[in-house]
């Protein structure tokens, strides 16, 4: 069955186009997992998994973690008032339960786009003393940036296009596609 179809109905799914497939992800995921072995091979590290997308990424990477003490958690950010001109305001709607303090930390995104979140997020948890604190996603998008912030594990740099796929999302949908596409008709 053709993973469009997962769409519901009246979702301009013709409108997409395969971008990235899931093995060239699968393999993606495998090479940081193995920069994020060697990093901190017998080592303690708290991934923190940014919700609701970093959910798919995260589980592939840990499957694939070798000879480190892995504990994961979660956080959900969301940006209110966002515009072009106006960063917003973010909020937490949930925040992570481990003591980080003395620890590694490894922030795990899907994708970095504006910053925005992430450099928040970075500041918040700094506040915390970790051991060390990095950044890992899987897909980066510079030409969005307007935070001056980097990911220290980058999977693949992307277009700049709108995706949709592996944990991203077009209103709540299309989470659970295994591949990314990206729209082919912008709006």
């Amino acid at each position: 069955m053709n993973e469009l179809y997962k769409f519901p109905s009246g979702f301009a799914s013709e409108q997409f186009v395969k971008y990235i497939d899931r093995e060239e992800i699968v393999e993606i995921t495998k090479n940081l997992a193995e920069a994020i072995n060697k990093r901190y091979q017998g080592e303690d590290l708290i991934l923190v998994g940014v919700l609701k997308g970093s959910m798919l990424f995260l589980s592939d990477l840990a499957k694939n973690l070798r000879n480190i003490n892995v504990y994961i958690d979660f956080v959900q950010l969301n940006s209110i008032g966002r515009d072009k001109e106006n960063a917003g305001t973010i909020l937490i709607k949930k925040d992570i339960k481990s003591n980080i303090s003395g620890k590694n930390v490894l922030i795990v995104e899907e994708i970095i786009d504006t910053g925005r979140a992430l450099h928040f997020l970075k500041e918040r948890l700094l506040l915390s003393n970790p051991r060390s604190l990095e950044v890992i996603t899987l897909f980066d998008k510079p030409y969005q940036r307007v935070v001056p912030v980097k990911a220290e594990y980058i999977g693949k740099k992307i277009e700049d296009q709108f995706v949709v796929g592996y944990g991203l999302d077009l209103d709540s949908y299309g989470r659970n596609i295994s591949d990314l596409y990206y729209l082919k008709y912008p709006n």
